[in-house]
């Protein structure tokens, strides 16, 4: 169960907020001031019934991909919270979803025009551009309108255990070919490269701990907010072992539901594992509400 667990904890600043009669008029696309509104020159998007296994999305030469998953994949990655500590907003920090947004999948296949293309290929523009580039999509083909909201909380700092970090920094010259790359950086393989557990190859401590913080979230502790505490600043690959089924810690199902009490959770132990380790506190905790959202419209 934990594997599926792991696997489903894997989808631009300046969000503004959408004022509108029901149904609300979608908010325009959120960049930014200073920043150009981008948009794809070609987009399809379907609905895919199939079994098939699905990928999280990625950039390619002319645009970005997406095969079988969900339309909350694709909010996540155009829209990233603004505090620090964190590369993604988990579950439970968008609210208003409807369900079939987290059940439906989709085949999303947007390609950038020609003029694009020179800044598509910078490494350094990137990334703002295609967070606008699905804004856009997402108000045109969704009509979303969304704000953010920010409070004082109750947070989860990960941090540094006392023997230090048991993982290794990566190699930049060892590829890792088979892996889902990530919207926020490096490469993810879901089940291991054995099947043996979650694994991530050049992935920051900021994306690792959105990534705790979904696993937590997908075991009923949506309300949990794991920001990056560590002091760790480079890239690392990092290792989180399927326990065995006689394993389930104090606290957690054998089918894999969690109490109420976090500490009891194996997912701690998996983190001691790699000296790493959950403290609590408070800090601000970023919310990304869903104030319309509808169907892809058809191509």
């Amino acid at each position: 169960m934990i594997g599926k667990i792991l696997l489903a904890g894997f989808v631009c600043a300046g969000i503004a907020m959408a004022q509108s009669p029901n149904p609300p008029k979608a908010a325009a696309p959120m960049t930014p001031a200073a920043a150009k509104v981008y948009a794809f020159d070609v987009v399809s998007i379907r609905h895919n019934i199939s079994e098939e296994n699905g990928d999280i999305g990625k950039v390619t030469a002319d645009g970005y991909r997406m095969i079988n998953n969900l339309v909350y994949v694709v909010i996540r990655t155009a829209y990233l919270p603004q505090t620090a500590g964190s590369t993604h907003y988990s579950l439970g920090q968008m609210k208003g979803l409807p369900g079939w947004v987290n059940t439906e999948k989709y085949d999303l296949d947007a390609r950038i025009s020609g003029e694009d293309r020179a800044a598509w290929q910078n490494p350094a523009e990137q990334k703002a551009m295609l967070q606008s580039m699905l804004q856009t999509m997402l108000v045109e083909r969704c009509k979303l309108a969304v704000h953010r909201e920010i409070k004082e909380g109750p947070v989860y700092m990960l941090v540094v255990d006392k023997g230090g970090p048991k993982f290794k920094v990566t190699d930049p010259t060892v590829e890792h070919p088979g892996g889902m790359p990530m919207p926020w950086g490096g490469v993810l393989f879901p089940g291991g490269m054995n099947g043996d557990g979650m694994r991530m190859y050049g992935a920051s401590m900021t994306t690792f701990a959105s990534y705790v913080s979904s696993i937590l979230s997908n075991m009923g502790l949506k309300e949990v907010t794991v920001q990056d505490k560590t002091g760790l600043t480079g890239k690392y690959d990092i290792t989180i072992k399927r326990p065995a089924p006689s394993e389930s810690a104090p606290g957690e199902q054998q089918d894999g539901t969690a109490a109420s009490d976090p500490g009891g959770i194996s997912i701690y132990s998996r983190l001691k594992d790699l000296g790493l380790m959950l403290e609590s506190g408070e800090g601000q905790v970023e919310t990304l509400v869903i104030d319309h959202i509808e169907r892809p419209s058809a191509n």
